[in-house]
């Protein structure tokens, strides 16, 4: 679990970086946070465990599929709120779940390794506050692929 502070500052920065600089997340001292703030995460966790756990490693070791990290795929990502959105001043503790792994192929026949993992983001009370859905995948490189490309 790690402590996740929701500062107004990273609020302000990541609104006018993002397009959504209203007066909302810029001028409000508790600013809630946009939609896909709680993506900042990654600065204060290293999220990924899940894709790096036993059962991911064995997936892909089965698939025949190199477990890089640096060729990760993003795939998709949901954000769902449970009730209002953190704000400016809040505190958060974040935990990280695997949900799913699944043997795909892509149109090319190479076979593709899809990871469900979820973060959720929980308040000082210990409330459910948000979760992240994420959706990545390892993908077999095409034969002749260079390692570095």
């Amino acid at each position: 679990m790690t402590i996740m502070p929701i500062e107004r500052g990273k609020i302000r920065e990541y609104a006018t970086a993002t397009g959504a600089a209203r007066p909302a997340y810029l001028d409000d001292p508790k600013a809630p946070v946009p939609p896909t703030f709680l993506a900042t995460v990654v600065f204060w966790m290293p999220i990924g465990d899940t894709v790096r756990s036993p059962e991911v490693l064995r997936a892909c070791a089965e698939a025949g599929v190199r477990a890089d990290l640096g060729s990760l795929l993003s795939l998709e990502q949901e954000y769902v709120y449970h009730g209002t959105p953190p704000h400016a001043g809040e505190t958060l503790r974040t935990a990280e779940r695997l949900s799913d792994i699944t043997v795909k192929r892509t149109r090319d026949g190479r076979p593709m390794v899809v990871i469900r993992f979820t973060v959720s983001f929980h308040d000082e009370r210990g409330d459910l506050r948000a979760e992240c859905h994420y959706t990545s995948a390892y993908v077999k490189r095409p034969a002749g692929a260079e390692e570095g490309s």
